[in-house]
């Protein structure tokens, strides 16, 4: 493979990851927790991270296509357990999206009794 570069670094193209993403298809994860950077690595790194997530850094060069080639063996080696699969609803929605727990600010923790003297009233 001839590199895409950009300010020195090699990159991968969306074909490049639309390859890995085949593999990773084939193997029923989940898109949403394979992470492939754009960047290409210097040794490639298969791992699964404390959250379950797949993190793939490919090499660069002429190093790609055997990597993406040997790649389902190189999961194989892998505990693929905690990676979410395909056709199940990601585990993590309820952290994400619009069932995400809400945030407030001192507005609700004041409920109302904004634009009050704080400091002049011991009562608070």
């Amino acid at each position: 493979m001839v590199g895409h570069y950009h300010n020195g670094m090699d990159l991968l193209t969306t074909k490049d990851i639309e390859r890995i993403h085949l593999v990773t298809d084939h193997l029923q994860l989940h898109r949403d927790w394979v992470i492939v950077p754009l960047n290409c690595a210097t040794h490639s790194v298969e791992t699964v991270l404390p959250d379950g997530k797949l993190l793939l850094r490919p090499p660069g060069g002429d190093l790609l296509d055997p990597w993406i080639d040997g790649l389902e063996a190189l999961l194989s080696d892998l505990d693929l357990s905690r990676v979410a699969r395909l056709g199940v609803n990601d585990p993590m929605v309820h952290l994400t999206g619009a069932q995400a727990p809400h945030s407030y600010g001192t507005q609700r923790y004041l409920e109302g009794r904004a634009g009050q003297n704080i400091g002049r009233n011991p009562t608070l």
